[in-house]
This record gives C-alpha cells, sequence and structure tokens, in this order.
C-alpha cells in the first residue's frame, strides 16, 4: 500500500522570486528548470507510481498551480484528486518451458498481461496458415505484426510468442517487472472487477526464438502463477482558471501531462526527467502565464495525472470523475517528452495523430511551432493519457519533441541529457496558440472515420 500523502518534508525548491515579474506572455525559462530540478531531485527516486515518493511530487505540484493562481478543481476545492487502486501479482515469475529449455520473464522472455497457463506443442506458424496454430504454443519468427497475432489468436493458439520489437528490447528490464493485466481502479466505474486476462502473447529475444526454433514438436507449457494483490494509492492533481464568457465551463480546455516514472530498479534510479517531468514543466508554466494575466474567454483545466507508467490508473479514474464534464471539452492537448529535440527536426514539435482531427492544422497556422507524427509505427496516439480521453469522444491528442530518444526508460534520462533552452522555446512557440485556442470559438472535430 503507498505511504499517506503527508511524508517526511523533502526539500523544497520553488519558482524563481522574479518569476511574477516576468512579461505576461513571455515563458519564464527559470521557473521551468525550476520545476525540472525538483522533479528529479534524488529524494524523488524516480517518482514510481504510488510510492510516498511520487506522492511528494503531487503534494510540490499542488503547491504550484496554487501560486500560479489556478483554483483547485479536485472534489471540495482542493487540488489531489486521490487514485486507489488493486494490483494483481505475481507468485513467481512467468515462465515458458518447453522439454527441458525454461524462458524466464526478464531474461529472455516477456509477457504482457498474461492469462495464468497455457500449454500446447510447440509449432513454427506463419501467415501463409494461421490454422496450423490451432491448439499450438505459435512461434511466429517475423517482425512484431499485432495483426499477424490477432489472426493466431483467432485460429484458436493456446499461446503466441513473437520477436519483441526494438522499442520493447530498449525498455525491456521496466516491460518485465510491470504486474499482470487485470488492475482495477477502485471507484473508476460501477460493475465487477476486471476479468483476469486469458490470452497469452510472448515476447522473446532474439536469441530465445533461435532456441524455441530447434525444440518444435516438442510439448511446451507457459505458467504465471498470481499471488496476493496489492492496494495502491496514486493522486492526480487538478487545477482550473475559470473563463470570463457566459458559456466558459461549456466549451473548456484541458492542459494535461502525467509526472510519475519507473522509480527504481535494482538500485539504480530512473529519474524521467524527459519523461514526463518535461510535459509536467509545461502545463504548470501554461498555468503561470494563464494565471498571471486577463483571464481566457474559455475556461482552462490543469491535470496532472499519477500512474502512467502503469497502465494510465489516474487518467482512467479521471475519466469517471472528471474536474469538467467530458462533453465540455472542446480539446485536450497532452504534454510528453518535449525535453530533448528530434535530429530529424530539432526545430518542432509533433503532435500524435495528426491526421485524425483539424486540431493540429489550427495550432500551426496559429504560430504554434509543430507537424505530424514523424513516428507512426510506433502507435503513439493510443501509448497516452490523451488516449483514454479520445475513446470517449474528446479530442485529445498529444504533443512530444522526440519520443525515442535513447534516454527512453533509462536512467540516463536526467537533467544532463535534457535541453532546457529547446524547452523553453517550444513552450513559448506553443503559448500564444494556446492563448488564441481559449479565445477564439474554434472547436476541434474528428476527421470522418478517424475517432478511436
Amino acid at each position: 500500500m503507498a505511504a499517506a500523502l503527508s511524508i517526511a518534508a523533502t526539500p523544497a525548491v520553488s519558482a524563481p522570486a522574479h518569476a511574477s515579474k516576468v512579461g505576461a506572455g513571455k515563458v519564464c525559462a527559470d521557473c521551468v528548470k525550476a520545476t525540472m530540478q525538483r522533479l528529479v531531485a534524488p529524494d524523488m527516486k524516480g517518482r514510481a507510481c504510488g510510492t510516498a515518493e511520487e506522492n511528494a511530487a503531487a503534494r510540490w505540484l499542488a503547491d504550484r498551480l496554487k501560486a500560479y493562481h489556478a483554483k483547485g478543481a479536485a472534489p471540495g476545492g482542493g487540488y489531489l484528486q486521490a487514485v486507489r487502486f488493486r494490483t494483481p501479482t505475481y507468485a513467481a515469475p512467468p515462465s515458458l518451458t518447453v522439454g527441458g529449455v525454461t524462458l524466464t520473464q526478464g531474461r529472455e522472455i516477456v509477457a504482457l498481461e498474461p492469462g495464468e497457463a497455457a500449454g500446447g506443442p510447440l509449432a513454427l506458424v506463419g501467415l501463409a496458415a494461421p490454422e496450423a496454430a490451432a491448439g499450438k504454443v505459435a512461434v511466429y519468427d517475423a517482425p512484431y505484426d499485432p495483426k499477424a497475432v490477432a489472426a493466431f489468436v483467432r485460429a484458436g493458439a493456446a499461446a503466441v510468442v513473437v520477436l519483441a520489437p526494438e522499442r520493447m528490447l530498449r525498455a525491456w528490464d521496466q516491460l518485465a517487472a510491470r504486474a499482470p493485466g487485470g488492475v482495477e481502479i477502485l471507484g473508476a466505474e460501477a460493475g465487477p472487477a476486471p476479468a483476469a486476462p486469458t490470452q497469452v502473447v510472448v515476447f522473446a529475444r532474439p536469441e530465445a526464438i533461435a532456441r524455441l526454433k530447434a525444440l518444435e514438436g516438442q510439448a511446451a507449457r507457459f505458467a504465471a502463477p498470481r499471488g496476493q494483490p496489492t492496494v495502491g494509492t496514486t493522486y492526480n492533481v487538478l487545477g482550473v482558471i475559470p473563463g470570463a464568457a457566459p458559456d466558459a465551463d461549456r466549451q473548456a480546455v484541458l492542459l494535461s501531462a502525467h509526472y510519475d516514472h519507473v522509480g527504481v530498479k535494482n538500485g539504480v534510479v530512473y529519474p524521467g526527467a524527459n519523461d514526463d517531468a518535461s510535459g509536467t514543466a509545461a502545463v504548470l508554466e501554461f498555468a503561470r502565464l494563464l494565471g498571471s494575466g486577463k483571464a481566457p474567454r474559455r475556461t482552462v483545466h490543469f491535470a496532472l495525472f499519477g500512474c502512467e507508467e502503469a497502465g494510465g490508473h489516474g487518467a482512467k479514474y479521471f475519466l469517471a470523475h472528471p474536474s469538467a464534464p467530458l462533453a465540455d471539452l472542446v480539446a485536450n492537448l497532452e504534454f510528453e517528452m518535449i525535453g530533448v529535440p528530434d535530429p530529424a527536426d530539432r526545430t518542432r514539435l509533433m503532435l500524435t495523430g495528426w491526421e485524425r482531427t483539424d486540431l493540429g492544422p489550427a495550432l500551426k497556422d496559429h504560430g504554434a511551432s509543430i507537424g505530424p507524427d514523424r513516428y507512426p509505427e510506433e502507435n503513439f496516439f493510443q501509448r497516452s493519457d490523451n488516449y483514454q480521453l479520445a475513446r470517449k469522444g474528446v479530442v485529445a491528442q498529444t504533443i512530444s519533441a522526440w519520443p525515442i530518444p535513447p534516454t527512453y526508460h533509462q536512467p540516463t534520462d536526467d537533467l544532463d541529457h535534457v535541453d532546457l533552452p529547446f524547452m523553453a522555446e517550444v513552450i513559448q512557440s506553443l503559448a500564444e496558440p494556446i492563448r488564441w485556442l481559449l479565445n477564439s470559438d474554434f472547436r476541434p472535430e474528428w476527421t470522418e472515420g478517424m475517432r478511436p
């Protein structure tokens, strides 16, 4: 269970004293730096989901929103929205045994949200004859393709073993440490707890695939025994600046980011500077800019979500308990990993799902240094908290810089590997376009057939 929010005091880092003197439309680079320094400080220990350190970060962020004149938008007018969640555990690491060979979670394989057990003869399969996977532990020796996996599952495969893509190999240890599927967000929605997963898809390193190919035809057994579930708590940090128009609350805009990261692994801290202290710093700076000038026409909400890295627990709870009715949100902009410029385009940000709505082109027309997603094969539109809102109909997209830097989910994601001047520049490039959005009648729309 997570520690209570009242924890031992941590060193305070406040915005610079001159912050209030910075022009209403001018980004305070020192404020952005101060936020980054606080979130990646050693005592924050990487802000892992549900930890005392993540809770401390939430409390500090709430203080900053208050200092920037945003009102609390959580229940009772506070800034912290508590989110409790029940997490399944493994009694032993998942494993795949074939003959006398055992492949273990975190070493040779990673199974994400698997069922507890599956077995059958080991068989090499291909898309030319997916029916050959029926009743088998099917090994697909080809680059990962979700459509191929779906075809083998439909054909009745007992389990599917696929070659892990490069992006998984870069985050292998973090993925291996994930809990089983079926996390229950307590109070998020009415109805029974989510059903335990039954489908088994195993991602394997290239050398593991080679070993399995030599064992074709032998009996295979996958096991992921469950332990006792744990209960934890995270916090969403919520603020609001009321708009000046009579109908301001019915055409609100949500600016959001997640403030958690992956914490400590094998005694090593993963600071999470780019992912996603950078996005959090951007949202705080927009709060400062908007709170220091004339109230915008539209109401603007701020949401800093907890436990994104563990499965989006904070955002899922927010859907059931939003700070504004979802029908009243005309747009959500999520800020994720804006601290490292893309070598392919060092001046421009990208918007995930660019072609899905008319929001990106509108922001670009009003001066935003922004363009299409440069990595559509990575499915980033579905991989951040915006997707929870998009599935409910809100035009919700993520702004990023370079989402695949070498520091991604690594201990090197620290301040030394973040470009603070670049961050100040791109936040500045978005300040006036966002102010335009908040003072206009423009309502973003989904492109026909592109709403998830």
